[in-house]
């Protein structure tokens, strides 16, 4: 279930909205408007660095590992 962004043609509303099906009718929150299109959203990604939860995994030898990970490079499963 995606959170969509969409942005109203009417008022130029923006807005976000959980979609529960694909044929599930949007409007607009602001003038109930369904003359909507949905914007390009912008996705967050946070690299592990040298802090935080994803490079405490990196160079770890447990049987947590997966088969992708090495003792340096754990970028194709985290």
């Amino acid at each position: 279930m995606p959170i969509y962004e969409y942005e109203c043609n009417g008022c130029k509303e923006k807005f976000e909205i959980l979609v529960f099906r694909s044929d599930e009718t949007v409007t607009c929150p602001k003038c109930d408007s369904r003359d909507i299109h949905r914007v390009l959203s912008v996705c967050g990604f946070k690299s592990g660095g040298d802090k935080g939860a994803a490079s405490s995994r990196v160079g770890s030898t447990s049987a947590s590992s997966c088969a992708g990970c090495t003792s340096g490079n754990c970028s194709s499963c985290h």
